[in-house]
This record gives structure tokens, sequence and C-alpha cells, in this order.
């Protein structure tokens, strides 16, 4: 980046912790920016920052790249490595993509007015992990495992009658473990959510051509991860009698418990 390149300061996430967060062996950051920095908040909150050049992250140059989803995703990821590495030490508010400044005091005045919010979220999230859930449905293999069912207690039956029979039963029977399995995907939500400090249920919606109906994070303190992951292997036990698959990912910094603070 050159030096005399007009530049903003951007924003990774606000660190509260005694300390500057230790950034000697942090990932890169976003191509094309500066060296990572805290800078001192006060009290114990610490912004890490960068200098972002504005020809490449100005408002107009980053709206004119967001239909590049590659790019897009590049800078997610960059992004992200940022904040688990400040996560690792520090609890740790992130920020959205894209958060810039046209000063460092600039970006020092807007956390200061919110720093109530901040300060109250900080100690919501202190010591707590986030942990993803996602529970994807694959309606072939739920198929194939009811008619596999059908076909064994229809054993001893005449060959046509029993095609018949198992085409029938497997349509209704289809119908019915899918229902259940709904059921199922409710009572594991319900299930990890009691093993955790805090939930969030976002909207499903198509995946790699499976069908994902449960997409939820949860807010785990580390006297209860024990137990959370030992509810989540029984639920998914449960849900693969169904033909569901469950995906438990974590930990991460709490992206889904600071939204609205900053």
């Amino acid at each position: 980046m050159s030096r005399n390149a007009p530049r903003a300061t951007y924003l990774y996430c606000v660190a509260h912790s005694r300390r500057a967060p230790s950034l000697a062996r942090a990932p890169r950051g976003l191509p094309g920016t500066g060296l990572l920095r805290a800078l001192d908040a006060g009290d114990g909150l610490w912004l890490v920052v960068a200098d972002a050049p504005l020809d490449r992250y100005g408002g107009a140059p980053v709206e004119a790249r967001l239909r590049d989803l590659d790019w897009v995703a590049a800078c997610a990821t960059a992004h992200e490595a940022v904040v688990e590495h400040v996560a690792r030490t520090a609890t740790t508010i992130p920020l959205k993509l894209f958060t810039l400044f046209t000063t460092e005091a600039r970006a020092l005045a807007h956390i200061a007015r919110l720093r109530p919010a901040i300060e109250r979220t900080a100690q919501r999230v202190a010591g707590r992990q986030e942990w993803g859930v996602r529970v994807h449905l694959d309606e072939t293999r739920a198929r194939r495992l009811e008619r596999e069912r059908v076909t064994r207690a229809t054993a001893g039956v005449t060959s046509g009658t029993r095609f018949l029979l198992v085409k029938k039963q497997t349509q209704q029977a289809v119908r019915e473990a899918l229902a259940r399995g709904r059921r199922d995907v409710d009572a594991t939500f319900e299930s990890l959510a009691r093993a955790a400090d805090d939930a969030r249920r976002r909207p499903p919606d198509a995946v790699d051509g499976a069908r994902l109906v449960l997409d939820a994070a949860f807010l785990v303190p580390p006297r209860r991860l024990a137990a959370f992951k030992r509810a989540a292997r029984a639920q998914a036990g449960q849900l693969a009698r169904h033909g569901y698959t469950l995906t438990l990912s974590g930990p991460w910094p709490p992206y889904n418990f600071v939204s609205g603070t900053a």
C-alpha cells in the first residue's frame, strides 16, 4: 500500500482485555491493507484496526465489487481470521465486514458512543464460545430407509402384492417419517438450547443439494461444553434414523450474539 494513497481506518473488532491483544502472529488481514494494530479506547477496550486504501476499500470500489463473490469471500475469510485470532486471548466483539472510518479518531468516537452496549455485550459473552449446529435432510436417504423398513415388514408376502404394498406404504411412511424428523429437529434445538447460555435459530435454506432444516448458533460456557457435545451426539443419533445429518462446528467468536452492538 502506497504511503501517499488516501486511506481509511478499517475496524475488525473490539477486544475487552486488560492488555492490548497480541497481534505478533496474527493473520495478514484483508488484501492490500496495512499492518494490524490495537488502538486503546480506554478502560480495557481495544480496537483492532488497519489502514485500508480508499481506492480499494472506499464505498464506490467496494460497491462495484460486491457481485464478485470470490473477492467478497476472500475478504470475509481474511476478516474472520483476524477476529478469531483476537478471540483466542480476549473477549471479542466482531465488527461487520467493510467497517471503515475516515480516521482513527472517528473510529474511537464511534466506539465511545456505543460503549455502554459494548460493555453489556462483553459481559454476556465473556468466557463463552459460539458453536454452530446444522441439520440437513437427505430425502433420497430418508426414502431408502423407509423402503428398507417396509420391505422387511412385508417379508413373506407374494412378490406382486409385496411390490404394491411397498410402494404404497413407502409413500405414506416417508411422509410420516419426514413429519417425525421435523419434530425431532425442533426437539434438537430445544435440547441444545437447554445446554447453552443462549441460542439463535436462523431461517434454513438449501445447501449443496440437501435441504438445510436447522441452522442454529449456541453460546456455550466451558463448564457446559461437555454436556452440550453429549446432547449434540445424542440428537445426531436420533435424527439419523430419519435420514437427517447433524453437523457441529466451532468454537467460534460470538458472531451471532453481538449483532447490533457496534
